[in-house]
């Protein structure tokens, strides 16, 4: 391309002396001399350098030997300033690399839409109102017989499947571990439309029997890694909860479900629910509602369609649902509530992910501080490209007035904006996983299938920011060097100069504007996780620790798991580092529980808030250190049932400060009693015999009133073990994995941690929140005060003439260094100015997000403005220090 262009300058230059050739030709043939004559061709001809110039400029490829020159020259400027240059690149570096991090999750977590056929097709179908049953699960779900209804009479959807989380215990003979399955239908992998990666799926042929239906499906990251991906991994035996299936098939890669949040290992049919779940029974229990349940919606069909002709049959279920045999007795308004049900239809693009309400808010917020980064990072880049821009004012005015147009100079510094955002925004992408996995590790567990690395989207991104701020940073710098007169940029004062001073410092403002809201933002988050680990769940947790067993999944029976629980509580008891030892049916200090609704017979009323309830020993509050403030703490000889005993039913209760306090609040709650329900019928022959105080347990901001029965009499396929030790906690775990081993060997130890621990999983979004706002604060500080530095620098270099005239009329030294720090402090109260209303503005959009702290919250705006002052005087040192050490002679001299 460029030899065929330089073969056409050649051509054309020839094509010049042929005509003046042919010209002088003529000339002579009329009297001249050979030299005149070809003088007067030139002089007819007119200027030749200009012809070959609009010759060159009228080829199509001009662009790009224009885009050459630039990138040329750009690169030249980078070598001669290379502390500039880093400092602009690390800024963007910065800017980019954070909010290509935080995007990456985002995407990942809550726009993201599953990878299966045409998802937008999918919908979640709800139980929207008052359900007569239980709910075995998170969120509003259907029962099978429900579901197998739907699927067969309903006119809207292609096809419908449902599926169930639930820990599963899984051996292959060699290795042993509790793993995460989905209890799903036969039709769950062809409405998907996801393909084996090997054998084959379930189909409706796995769907048939209850038990009849031993398969499994593995996921196939879970095959890659536990299995080694075995390529004769089909027809393998596995046993799942000590039960023998068979592994069929291995699902496509990049498949992990339909919630990132809980990604399964393997796939089992929903007839074999009983094995997977050891024990309970729901396949044909109507008032359990156990299942999420989907629905690929029919072409032409919109999701409020179908809502509206699924409502009838709803309805129509709900009747025939009251005439059905072993229908409770409910009261007129529970009646008219459960008939008002409805059966909502939602989006399901995405999946149903648990973690995405909890992530949402959290996520939005942390992408508008990584924008206020961006945006101060490139104003920090802005500041510094005029003051590069400066620097070579007096190159661009000679440029100008050789002829160089406006628009080649502001190309000119386009193209080194574009080339500085660049080389920021690959640094970026190349610390952004890093920060991502930053990210990650505050995350709970759930969170496991978010990646750090990067996809074509998130470097799509990344290349969209580049983009916008090369146009953010780049345009003012270069839209000022256009604007230089010439005549006055070649002088050597110019008012120009201090024109540029000026927007210098109105760049400064809006950085510590910035900067202030940012670290006024992190005080806040930072003030809310300091008041609630202050506060605690409300019992000392030195030296307390937590563990769980599940003995259902290690093959006990419902009759093996009391006794062996109970041979737990002894032989940990009795380790000489161990102080005193309780157990739950359930965790403790975290989001989930078990909750009724409960009748109170003392106040003659139904409780129909959720009331949280578990199941505990006789030595549970003596572990936790929970005083018992009325009434006595349970005895196994009076609230237990012995071993032998399979009658379960709860028969005595201890409730908190803050149950009384709600429900009995005039009355003594020692002998009242409770009852299981809100019907009619509801027996209340659960006796309160004793009051705790209150602790907080599925939220750390707000108390919550608490029913507690003895965990023998309840019956349960696991418990948590609460352990305080006398020594280290790392000593007291290894004496507890002793301790269980002696027992049971192949007793899995789950989740042993301390209670502090899990004080920080609850405490996940505060952690998250209050640690990265921080860190960017810290950045977005850091960003300011070079910018700062650098302006102040400029000023005081613009100012040495009037500082040594000042000093030679006698004014003291201290005042040069005090004009420089008043300008600083100037600067300071400007952005301080901005900066208080828009963190009001935005305080009150994270006001749910805060705790014990308001968004004008006085002592986190000094704190803030004390460290706006420290930054001002650490910016300020050293050009002070230069203003006071100007020497007048020489000053005067050099003018």
């Amino acid at each position: 391309m460029f030899r065929k262009q330089n073969r056409s300058d050649h051509d054309f230059s020839e094509e010049i002396q042929a005509h003046l050739q042919i010209e002088a030709d003529r000339l002579v043939q009329e009297g001249m001399e050979r030299q005149e004559a070809m003088a007067a061709a030139r002089r007819a001809f007119g200027n030749e350098t200009r012809s070959r110039e609009r010759f060159y400029e009228s080829s199509r490829w001009m662009w790009l030997d224009h885009l050459t020159r630039d990138l040329q020259y750009a690169l030249r400027q980078v070598r001669r300033s290379p502390v500039s240059a880093a400092t602009i690149i690390l800024s963007l570096a910065l800017g980019i690399g954070a909010n290509t991090a935080i995007f990456s999750l985002a995407d990942q977590a809550l726009l993201r839409v599953l990878p299966v056929e045409k998802p937008e097709e999918l919908v979640l179908l709800e139980w929207d109102g008052s359900f007569v049953g239980d709910w075995n699960g998170n969120g509003n779900m259907l029962s099978h017989p429900l579901f197998r209804e739907l699927r067969d009479e309903n006119d809207v959807f292609t096809d419908m499947f449902a599926r169930h989380p639930e820990d599963v215990h899984l051996s292959t003979g060699e290795q042993s571990a509790p793993v995460r399955a989905d209890i799903v239908s036969g039709s769950y992998f062809s409405t998907l439309g996801v393909q084996p990666a090997l054998g084959r799926l379930l189909s409706d042929a796995d769907d048939l029997q209850p038990g009849a239906h031993s398969v499994v499906v593995l996921s196939y990251d879970f095959w890659q890694t536990r299995f080694g991906a075995d390529p004769e991994i089909v027809g393998t035996r596995v046993f799942v909860n000590d039960f023998p299936m068979t592994v069929v098939g291995v699902a496509q890669q990049g498949f992990d479900g339909v919630d990132w949040s809980d990604v399964p290992a393997l796939w089992i049919p929903t007839m074999m629910q009983r094995q997977a779940t050891a024990g309970w029974e729901a396949l044909s229990n109507r008032r359990v509602a156990w299942l999420h349940v989907f629905g690929r919606l029919k072409p032409g069909i919109s999701r409020e369609q179908a809502e509206a002709r699924l409502g009838p049959w709803f309805k129509a279920y709900l009747r025939a649902d009251t005439k059905r045999e072993g229908w409770p007795t409910l009261t007129d308004q529970q009646m008219k509530e459960y008939l008002a049900s409805n059966l909502d239809v939602r989006p399901a693009a995405h999946g149903r992910a648990k973690l995405r309400g909890q992530l949402e808010q959290p996520m939005l917020i942390l992408l508008a501080a990584t924008g206020l980064v961006l945006l101060l990072a490139c104003l920090n880049v802005a500041n510094l490209s005029l003051a590069r821009t400066l620097a070579r004012r007096r190159a661009t005015a000679l440029r100008a007035a050789l002829g160089a147009s406006r628009w080649r100079i502001v190309t000119e510094h386009l193209i080194e904006s574009a080339v500085l955002a660049a080389a920021g925004g690959v640094l970026g992408a190349l610390l952004a996983p890093f920060i991502s996995g930053a990210v990650l590790s505050f995350l709970p567990e759930q969170g496991a299938a978010l990646s750090a690395a990067l996809d074509v989207r998130v470097l799509l991104f990344a290349l969209a920011v580049t983009v916008l701020t090369t146009l953010l940073f780049g345009v003012a710098p270069a839209l000022y060097a256009a604007s230089v007169r010439p005549v006055n940029a070649l002088k050597e004062q110019s008012s120009a100069v201090t024109g540029g001073l000026g927007v210098r410092k109105t760049l400064i403002v809006g950085q510590f504007a910035l900067a202030l809201i940012l670290l006024i933002g992190a005080g806040l988050f930072a003030r809310t996780l300091g008041t609630l680990r202050a506060q605690g769940a409300g019992f000392p947790t030195t030296n307390l620790l937590m563990f769980r067993v599940a003995p259902k999944h290690d093959g006990y029976d419902g009759a093996e798991t009391r006794p062996l629980l109970r041979r737990l509580l002894a032989e940990i008891e009795a380790l000489p580092d161990v102080g005193r030892v309780g157990a739950a049916v359930l965790n403790i200090v975290t989001r989930g529980a078990w909750s009724e609704v409960v009748t109170v017979e003392s106040k003659e009323r139904i409780v129909t808030d959720d009331v949280p309830m578990n199941g505990v020993s006789a030595d549970f509050f003596d572990a936790l250190g929970v005083p018992v403030t009325r009434g006595r703490p349970f005895n196994d000889e009076h609230d237990a049932l012995d071993d032998s005993d399979t009658d379960y039913a709860m028969r005595s209760a201890i409730v908190n400060e803050e149950f009384v306090r709600r429900y009995i609040p005039d009355g003594n709650p020692i002998g009242a009693r409770l009852g299981i329900g809100d019907r009619p019928d509801t027996v209340t022959d659960i006796e309160i015999v004793g009051v705790v105080g209150t602790y907080r347990n599925r939220s750390l901001r707000e108390p919550e009133g608490e029913v507690f029965v003895p965990m023998w009499e309840r019956p349960a396929g696991g418990g948590t073990f609460y352990v305080r030790s006398r020594s280290s906690s790392a000593a007291a775990a290894r004496a507890i994995r002793a301790a269980v081993n002696r027992i049971d060997p192949t007793l899995t130890i789950l989740s042993l941690r301390t209670i502090d621990d899990q004080l920080d999983r609850m405490l996940v979004n505060e952690r998250l929140l209050a640690t990265l706002a921080g860190a960017f604060a810290l950045v977005a500080t850091f960003l300011a005060m070079i910018g700062l530095y650098g302006v102040l620098s400029f000023a005081a270099a613009r100012r040495t003439k009037e500082i040594g005239i000042r000093l030679a009329l006698g004014a003291p030294r201290w005042s040069a260094g005090g004009m420089i720090v008043r300008e600083a402090a100037m600067l300071a109260v400007l952005g301080l100015a901005i900066a208080i209303p828009a963190s009001w503005a935005l305080g009150r959009l994270i006001e749910n997000q805060l705790f014990g702290v308001r968004p004008m919250d006085a002592t986190t705006m000094a704190g803030a403005a004390a460290v706006l002052a420290l930054v001002c005087l650490g910016a300020s040192i050293v050009p002070a220090r230069k203003a006071v050490s100007v020497s007048p002679l020489e000053t005067l001299r050099s003018e």
